[in-house]
């Protein structure tokens, strides 16, 4: 391994490890019966490849961690001083090593003490790629190793555990292979159990884990199987049931009765909380007959119904494997499209309803794939949401956006104000007061030129720190906008304590809004409340004269739409400004529609000026 073929430039790392050479699959074999946890990060911290050892000391199932970030070990305040010292050691010096001591489960318990090795290696051009991670048990000087007790019980709900449920399954599989019998594989996660940990508090947490844990058990009977297997998830496995379609029917009537069992509010403490979970489910001998197998069908099947939304059950099915292995294979072209300079920002124009002219623009992200051309960002966003690469892409994007800005004030430009969305993850980072700080230094904008744009749902989780963070936000002179205001929950009581200066309507108000009086009304009434707070307004998706002649006789500030232009490139909005384009007086008829979303804004079939 010391040519430089074999350790130069390998940025794929499926291909590198998947390789079918006899040296490769001799060294995947001694990983995984190695006693020592290894485990390989990229230079994000993402974690792409761990072995069995790994996963048993850090006590989490490798399905929940590959792919993750490294940071889901340390999710607790208090580690991460360790983690910028990790950090800070590997970029210096290539080298750390130090005790730890992993929360499990993101539960309030820590795991025995465990020494950490971790190793810059495969250099790429001058360019650190990965990181390996060598685990390995700890003890007292001149105390014997003290052996690792599996009692196959989750302590919190006595549950089976994770790895009791998955000997059960392999012996159930045993018998209905026998028997010529169908099994049914259940991975239910509970909606929203973070939130209600963080704001109820832990102990409340779990007495809602307990509660659900025994609801479950109900809806089974003595012959089946519930196990804790997450935090928030819980496998169920049903034996002896019929086969064919009557396995099919016979799954979703439990799932049914989960949920009715679920139906019923929790009361911890003194508040009254509603449950709701998404259900994955796969069959055996239909869908696999291993284990393992089933296990992973469970949790795509359940991927799936997160994606449909709450109290909602997917069965597995071979297309929804076809579609996670072409979103895995998007996740990994999506985590090297940053370095290889794939990633683009468009603008489309804002203007004032009353001049006519330029006042602004959204900054909207592009992905131009080189072989597959541009890639929607509907198909992209929601994979770097999930993934958490969201966060680093939009740091991207807050610095790309605070360039061009500079770079027009050195054109001698018309001063015009740019939006860039934050994501409700991006929000939530300690690290975003730092992150604007350091590219309005960098660039020396005026940083009222600075627009960052916030969904409803991404302050309404935490209302008392989101009007914090906000507030400091809005300290370092940072225009700050309520985006798509309509589409959320949140209380017009509670509008008013955040520092917003700008109120964005969404389009799905406007697009109706010339035959359809409920929607004028209530624009009409969004307008004149937001003009009684001092906030300016903005109108998306305007596409035809006759919405903009009731927008402005609704004394609404601006538009931004096709009306005037789709999203272009930054060259294109120079000459604009250039040129001092405005919104003539007649409108010619709207272009064609485009398909764009900006960063961390949900999708929608008729988004047309995104």
């Amino acid at each position: 391994m010391n040519s430089r073929k074999q350790t130069d430039g390998i940025d794929n790392l499926a291909e590198f490890l998947d390789g079918r050479s006899f040296e490769v699959t001799l060294l995947k074999v001694l990983l995984e019966n190695s006693r020592e946890g290894v485990a390989l990060i990229d230079w994000r911290g993402n974690i792409r490849r761990i072995n069995r050892a790994f996963s048993r000391m850090v006590q989490q199932p490798h399905e929940t961690l590959e792919g993750k970030n490294v940071l889901r070990l340390f999710p607790h305040g208090e580690d991460r001083a360790l983690v910028e010292e990790i950090v800070e050691t590997l970029w210096q010096d290539g080298y750390w090593s130090g005790s730890m001591r992993p929360w499990l489960n993101n539960q309030e318990k820590k795991s025995q003490e465990l020494f950490l090795k971790i190793s810059a290696i495969l250099p790429a051009n001058g360019r650190v790629r990965f990181f390996l991670c060598q685990l390995s048990e700890t003890q007292a000087v001149g105390q014997p190793s003290a052996a690792i007790i599996d009692t196959g019980r989750d302590p919190l709900t006595n549950l089976a555990s994770r790895s009791l449920f998955v000997d059960r399954l392999e012996q159930a599989i045993s018998g209905a292979k026998r028997h010529n019998r169908s099994l049914g594989v259940l991975i239910l996660d509970l909606d929203r159990f973070k939130l209600v940990n963080d704001s109820l508090g832990p102990v409340l947490g779990d007495e809602m884990l307990k509660i659900v844990a025994l609801r479950l058990t109900h809806c089974l009977r003595t012959s089946d199987s519930v196990a804790r297997i997450g935090a928030d998830e819980f496998g169920m496995l049903l034996t002896d049931i019929d086969e064919g379609t009557g396995a099919v029917r016979n799954s979703g009537f439990v799932a049914r009765k989960i949920y009715d069992a679920l139906a019923k509010p929790a009361l911890l403490g003194t508040q009254e909380v509603e449950l709701s979970a998404a259900i994955g489910i796969t069959l055996f001998p239909q869908d696999a007959q291993q284990a393992d197998i089933l296990m992973k069908n469970a949790e795509t099947a359940l991927d799936h119904a997160r994606r449909r939304g709450r109290n909602n059950y997917q069965f597995f099915s071979s297309e929804m494997a076809e579609t996670a292995r072409k979103r895995f294979a998007l996740e990994s072209q999506l985590r090297h499209a940053m370095d290889h300079d794939e990633l683009r920002l468009f603008y489309q124009p804002q203007v004032d309803l009353q001049t006519g002219r330029v006042m602004g623009a959204e900054a909207l992200i592009r992905w131009f794939h080189p072989e597959r051309g541009m890639i929607s960002p509907a198909d992209f966003i929601p994979i770097a949401e999930e993934t958490g690469l969201i966060v680093p892409i939009g740091e991207w994007v807050i610095r790309t956006a605070c360039r061009q800005i500079a770079d027009w004030k050195a054109m001698g430009l018309p001063s015009i104000r740019v939006g860039v969305n934050l994501s409700a993850l991006q929000f939530q980072r300690q690290n975003l007061i730092g992150i604007i700080q350091d590219a309005l230094r960098e660039t020396g904008i005026d940083p009222s030129t600075l627009d960052l744009e916030i969904t409803e749902s991404a302050i309404m989780d935490d209302v008392a720190k989101a009007v914090k963070t906000l507030a400091r936000i809005s300290e370092l002179g940072v225009h700050l906008s309520i985006d798509d205001f309509g589409t959320g929950y949140s209380s017009l009581s509670q509008l008013r304590h955040f520092p917003f200066k700008t109120l964005k309507i969404d389009r799905s108000f406007v697009r109706f809004i010339t035959e359809n009086a409920g929607d004028k009304a209530i624009v009409n009434a969004i307008i004149a409340m937001a003009h009684s707070l001092d906030q300016n307004v903005i109108v998306e998706g305007l596409e035809t004269e006759g919405q903009l002649a009731i927008l402005r006789a609704l004394n609404c500030n601006q538009m931004q739409g096709f009306l005037f232009s789709a999203p272009v490139p930054p060259d294109e909005l120079t000459q604009m400004l250039r040129d001092g384009k405005c919104l003539p007086a007649t409108m010619a008829s709207p272009v064609a529609e485009d398909t764009g979303h900006p960063v961390g804004k949900e999708s929608s079939p008729r988004r047309q000026d995104a």
